[in-house]
């Protein structure tokens, strides 16, 4: 074997600078903005007194949260964190693996989906984010905030590596689809959508339930009229948990509801309670509403519609209901895994536990698509066997 040259020195060179980007990129995007955020609120605050190296150690617990690792602040044990951190976060590691398996395909002067290279990319972004929770849980010791072990080392490097297993999928998605049974990635297609669609309905009813309750948000942003600055990061605390109600809302929609201390809501009963008095729960209602089981149409009909996308499913009425019991598992994973990290402990107070019917949620998404799918793909879908006949006899004749 001949030596290596310069040029291959070269592109090796370039490698190590895309894997080391990947790796790192995500990780001091999300820290500055993690910091940056801090700065804003510590400026705003009245009293408070601001110290650049207060604020870097501060955001090392704050940048762990973002990966929903549960604190204990002052004792008091924190483990309902906002989603909408969390889905930066994700977006940052799944564009950076996504842009390196690009620029190394490039390097390489290969077709894409080189499984070497997509491991290599989840490896080195796994990896990254697992020395800086290390790090991070270091300066967090003996910190008013301290992050939890071993939540704080296993879920930054689990959720980089998922959103990085993603954007290799995202890099060279022909490459793997192709190898999948098309009326699996048919049924997990719709079911995405049908999630996505679930998901917008509970934003749609937070949405209204928010605006119905106006008079209640003007009253709860009054009481911080003296200090702008907390009502600046009361604001933004609402606004990084609006996915985490979104969720909630969604979860009440289809049958599951949820609990938050003594408070239950479902779409069959309600017990009311004691609520914090923060503005992102202003539209939660004081009293049940007779007419609430209603609210499971909507996502029934999601799951007719996810039926209606799948009726032109070649292979008969099995191959159609097949993946529609497809898409109906990947709603109700997809459910499973947000609801996972939208509950858990609120300080240990009144209003701790905040809890989702995880496994509720799960099933009824499931069977929301399920069952109407079935019957709509069912009774919509055309005799694709007859079509495909003659095509399958023809190659056995060798025409």
């Amino acid at each position: 074997m001949g030596r290596p040259t310069v040029g291959d020195r070269g592109v090796g060179l370039d490698r190590v600078r895309v894997l080391v980007g990947a790796a790192l990129g995500p990780v001091v995007t999300g820290y500055a903005i993690v910091a940056s955020v801090l700065v804003v609120v510590m400026a705003l605050a009245p009293g408070t007194e601001f110290s650049p190296a207060g604020v870097l150690a501060a955001a090392c617990p704050a940048w762990l949260a973002a990966y929903q690792v549960p604190l204990d602040i002052g004792g008091a044990p924190l483990g309902v964190l906002p989603l909408l951190p969390t889905f930066a976060v994700g977006l940052l590691v799944f564009r950076a693996a996504m842009s390196a398996v690009h620029r190394l395909d490039d390097l390489d002067g290969r077709r894409p989906g080189c499984v070497s290279r997509g491991i290599a990319v989840v490896g080195v972004v796994a990896g990254a984010h697992a020395l800086t929770a290390v790090a991070f849980v270091g300066v967090s010791i003996g910190s008013p905030v301290e992050a939890r072990f071993p939540d704080a080392i296993v879920l930054p490097t689990a959720l980089a590596a998922g959103a990085a297993l993603l954007g290799v999928a995202a890099a060279s998605p022909g490459w793997w689809l192709d190898r999948l049974d098309p009326v699996a990635v048919r049924g997990v297609r719709a079911g995405l959508a049908a999630f996505c669609a679930v998901v917008a309905l509970g934003a749609v009813a937070f949405t209204a339930a928010t605006v119905a309750a106006w008079s209640t948000l003007g009253k709860l942003f009054d009481a911080f009229s003296p200090d702008p600055g907390s009502a600046v990061g009361m604001l933004l605390l609402s606004i990084a948990y609006m996915p985490n109600a979104v969720v909630l809302t969604s979860s009440v929609l289809t049958g599951g509801g949820f609990t938050l201390g003594a408070v239950s809501v479902s779409a069959f009963s309600m017990t009311p309670g004691p609520v914090p008095a923060i503005p992102v729960l202003a539209g939660l209602p004081a009293e049940y509403g007779s007419w609430w089981p209603l609210l499971l149409a909507a996502p029934a009909i999601v799951g007719a519609l996810a039926g209606w996308s799948l009726r032109d499913v070649e292979g008969g009425v099995g191959a159609r209901l097949r993946a529609v019991v497809v898409a109906g598992v990947v709603c109700g994973f997809c459910a499973l895994v947000v609801a996972a990290f939208t509950g858990g402990q609120l300080g240990g107070g009144e209003y701790s536990p905040v809890s989702l019917r995880a496994e509720v949620f799960s099933l009824t998404a499931f069977g929301l698509v399920v069952v109407p799918g079935s019957v709509v793909a069912w009774l919509t879908g055309g005799n694709t066997d007859s079509r495909r006949t003659p095509r399958r006899q023809g190659r056995r004749r060798g025409l």
